[in-house]
């Protein structure tokens, strides 16, 4: 006879085979720790008896989870840690099959509500303020988050192959192995950070521009594992992971050398961090592109998304529309000329709008140029 095997460690291998990540592998760990230290209070000594006992004799699984709720609340852990610990622990009873309704779970048990607060939202002055105290390599990686709305752990794998240098706007090709989603897209970079792209890679990695690069091949531009690691040097996922620590730790104390920078949101989570330029991509583009093209840049799925398509070219003349808004260091003048623009843009159509007005009032035929 076959042996079904509730084990944990079965259970996470199975989320490690959905999303090939060590840190999602290890957040669902940690929900199950904390079931664990739950059922030892009730004299229960492992999830694996737990699932053996309610198949036994028929133990109201809601009944459980209630009371493992109430466990974490009196434990004083936060909302959205005990919504982390309650999914990892349903997805484990659902995975020895165990069924859980929905709508029975959410009559039975009932999850404390996440509070929401207000973030101090990034400004040109502040990002302009970073980069006057970062390294080369930080005021790249951030240039290049803004500039394309990349996930840290994206921006950690890229190489020299996925950037198009002969295109305009340059072109990054995100690989579908890289992404959350495990979905290849594209985005762009703007003028600015392409420049200061370019420095860096001369400067830190011997790049020649025009040149084939073939000792760069495969090389991370900005992932370097962090010294005296404490993930395992062997297995690749948590390289990835250590290079995206290591950048967001460069980040960190960048920021606390300066007063200034150190800010904290009301929930104490630093103003300045990378997801928070993901975030000022998404408002930037959002507002002069439209909400889809902003998330299809970002690898976001939205709703009717499989229908929203653009050409190639396309994509290009709406990023180069939204690059002013993206562009950091030289923002006085570029918004600027922008209202220059658009001011010189508004003469020309109330005089193209009086010119067709003074035609038509004296039967004159509309010039072919015109038209």
């Amino acid at each position: 006879m076959y042996k079904i095997d509730y084990s944990v460690e079965s259970y996470l291998a199975s989320v490690y085979s959905r999303s090939n990540s060590d840190e999602c592998k290890r957040g669902y760990q940690v929900g199950l720790r904390k079931f664990e230290e739950f059922l030892k209070t009730k004299n229960i000594s492992s999830p694996v008896d737990f699932i053996t006992q309610i198949k036994k004799d028929n133990t109201d699984v809601l009944l459980v989870l209630r009371d493992f709720v109430n466990y974490l609340n009196i434990k004083d852990y936060k909302p959205r840690s005990i919504s982390a610990y309650m999914s990892s622990t349903k997805r484990y009873i659902r995975f020895c099959g165990v069924r859980i309704y929905n709508e029975d779970f959410k009559q039975m048990v009932t999850l404390p509500r996440k509070m929401k607060t207000q973030e101090t939202p990034l400004t040109k002055e502040l990002i302009l303020q970073l980069l006057r105290n970062s390294s080369p390599k930080l005021q790249a990686s951030v240039l290049f988050a803004i500039s394309t709305g990349m996930r840290v752990s994206e921006i950690a794998q890229i190489t020299p192959e996925d950037i198009d240098f002969t295109q305009i706007p340059v072109l990054i090709r995100i690989r579908a192995e890289t992404t959350k989603t495990k979905e290849e897209r594209e985005t762009f970079l703007t003028t600015e950070a392409t420049k200061t792209l370019k420095d860096y890679l001369k400067r830190s990695h011997g790049w020649i521009e025009g040149e084939k690069n073939e000792h760069l091949v495969g090389i991370s531009i900005f992932g370097k594992a962090m010294k005296n690691s404490k993930y395992p040097k062997l297995k690749p996922t948590t390289k990835i992971l250590s290079k995206k620590s290591n950048l967001q730790s460069i980040l960190r104390n960048a920021i606390k050398k300066v007063p200034e920078l150190y800010i904290k949101n009301k929930n104490g989570i630093n103003t300045i961090h990378f997801h928070a330029f993901r975030k000022y991509f998404r408002t930037a583009v959002g507002n002069v592109c439209g909400r889809d093209y902003a998330e299809t840049l970002m690898g976001h799925n939205f709703y009717m998304d499989t229908y929203y398509r653009l050409s190639p070219e396309q994509k290009k003349e709406l990023f180069l529309k939204a690059e002013p808004f993206l562009t950091i260091s030289d923002y006085v003048s570029v918004e600027k000329e922008l209202k220059s623009l658009s001011t010189k843009c508004n003469t020309l159509e109330d005089k193209m709008a009086g010119m067709m007005d003074y035609f038509r009032v004296n039967s004159i035929p509309v010039p072919e140029v015109l038209k």
